[in-house]
């Protein structure tokens, strides 16, 4: 039996929005991960190879894009901590976490801005709720071990990527000199026979309130 002309135009006009959604956060997606947040919805719309009306239509604001995409970025984030925790060594674990994350953030000036904070976007305060509750069984597991240096507590990673973060930004013409720096925080993370730390991490709560007032 033929289907009705209105309902075929209506399940092709379904199909192709989803297509162009589909289409156009692919494109989003390459276009933050190379040019970080202050790229336009223009810029999304031009590297798709469509008008920017059609991003209208399918998102409300730029915002929208970038809450999707930090949704299934933060998701990534969480499965490669989790693979961390499933690595026996806990110093081993410590520097995969901090690798893994490192380059995925070098690689991708959008997820990067978005974790720290840029232009208006950064993570709420359920996100920091999650990161922190995610990421302290790794640094928990590695203190009870005696492998992390006296003082290390999570709150260090919002810092550290933070410092990793200016490195990224000088890697033109070097894309991996982050791996440098980042062996050199190491270093300094592990323990070993060091002076004690001259001030502390800050708190849970003020780590929340810094990495969510971060802009």
């Amino acid at each position: 039996m033929l289907m009705p002309i209105d309902e075929h135009l209506a399940r092709t006009k379904r199909r192709d929005a989803a297509l162009n959604s589909e289409r156009l956060m692919q494109a989003a997606r390459e276009v933050f991960a190379r040019q970080g947040l202050s790229a336009t919805l223009e810029d999304i719309a031009q590297h798709a190879g469509v008008g920017v009306g059609t991003v209208y239509r399918n998102f409300a604001s730029k915002r929208e894009i970038i809450e999707t995409l930090y949704d299934a970025a933060l998701d990534s984030v969480l499965a490669d901590v989790q693979t961390a925790l499933e690595i026996q060594d806990p110093w081993v674990a410590i520097v995969t976490f901090f690798e893994v994350t490192a380059s995925n953030q070098a690689q991708d000036r959008g997820l990067c801005e978005t974790f720290l904070g840029h232009d208006g976007f950064g993570p709420d305060e359920r996100i920091a709720e999650e990161l922190v509750a995610v990421v302290s069984p790794l640094f928990d597991r590695a203190s009870e071990a005696g492998v992390l240096r006296e003082g290390v507590t999570v709150t260090d990673i919002g810092p550290i990527f933070a410092m990793l973060d200016g490195v990224y930004r000088m890697s033109d013409a070097r894309p991996d000199l982050w791996r440098r720096y980042l062996a050199l925080i190491l270093d300094g993370l592990r323990a070993g026979d060091r002076p004690a730390l001259p001030v502390p991490a800050l708190d849970v709560a003020a780590f929340k309130t810094a990495l969510t007032a971060a802009d």
